[in-house]
């Protein structure tokens, strides 16, 4: 399995963590050389990275593909990279990594598993590490229990992720086609105003047209100031309840502790406050 840094720049000791949880599961990680090459905010320069993230993909010697850590930096590379030849294999990570997904969707490359980067597996909690390996490995997963935010029962394909990234990738070639899909959402660090704003966003660009659902995860460090007379789902629900569609809220997704993975086109099920899957 492929380690790559397309993103941000990460702490080294914590990327080290996350790739020695991965070894003692039995995996075999080919870790690219020179990760960490600082340039800006990113993880190295934009030839670097993109030439790391492509090789990997396209590898005949790596079985799939693990990203080190999100935060920023893939919209740099995806026009590129769309221009290069790509093997069609795993690829697992979330955040800015959903940009990626989205170009990656579009082109027929998966499965993409959208779950813990190397970076934060050390910090996340253990039962959704189990997840991810039980995923990883095959076996059943449990269902993620949730709040029922908008009542009703939903059938189709999951996609989605960050919401900032969805918003990013708007109006470009790599915009997401989420119709007839149950649509997944999880933020951090946003003001809800800013939430309202990505979420009105989607609805402008055409994400929200056809979906059948839409899952949202625990949106870490969006909550308004103290006092307000409203909260973060009253946000989202303005914006989606239009839709005539379920919607589930504080689902285990995200940048928290509790990030439980699941696949991109999975056939799902979102009911009850509950998001289960085949």
């Amino acid at each position: 399995m492929a380690v790559v840094a397309p993103c941000h720049v990460h702490d080294v000791d914590r990327l080290e963590r996350g790739m020695q949880m991965a070894r003692e599961r039995g995996l075999d990680l080919h870790v690219y050389p020179d990760l960490l090459r600082p340039w800006r905010y990113l993880a190295s320069p934009d030839d670097q990275r993109l030439s790391q993230l492509a090789e990997a993909l396209s590898s005949t010697g790596d079985d799939a593909v693990w990203i080190a850590r999100g935060g920023s930096g893939l919209t740099r590379l995806l026009r590129r990279l769309d221009e290069l030849p790509l093997g069609n294999k795993p690829v697992i990570g979330f955040s800015d990594v959903t940009a990626l997904f989205c170009a990656l969707r579009r082109r027929g490359i998966g499965p993409l598993i959208h779950g813990p980067v190397l970076h934060s597996l050390s910090v996340t909690e253990p039962g959704s590490v189990e997840h991810l390996f039980d995923l990883l490995d095959g076996r059943e997963t449990a269902p993620l229990d949730g709040e029922t935010w908008v009542a009703g029962t939903a059938h189709g394909p999951l996609v989605g992720g960050n919401l900032s990234l969805l918003a990013a990738t708007c109006g470009t070639p790599w915009q997401l086609d989420a119709s007839g899909a149950i649509l997944v959402i999880e933020e951090i660090g946003e003001h809800p105003y800013r939430v309202d704003r990505m979420l009105q966003q989607l609805s402008s660009a055409g994400v929200l047209d056809g979906v059948v659902g839409v899952a949202i995860g625990r949106n870490v460090g969006c909550d308004p100031p103290p006092g307000a007379d409203y909260a973060l789902a009253d946000v989202f629900v303005d914006v989606l309840a239009p839709l005539g569609v379920p919607v589930v809220g504080e689902l285990p997704i995200g940048h928290g502790p509790h990030n439980r993975a699941f696949v991109w086109d999975a056939p799902a099920t979102l009911s009850d406050g509950t998001l289960s899957w085949e």
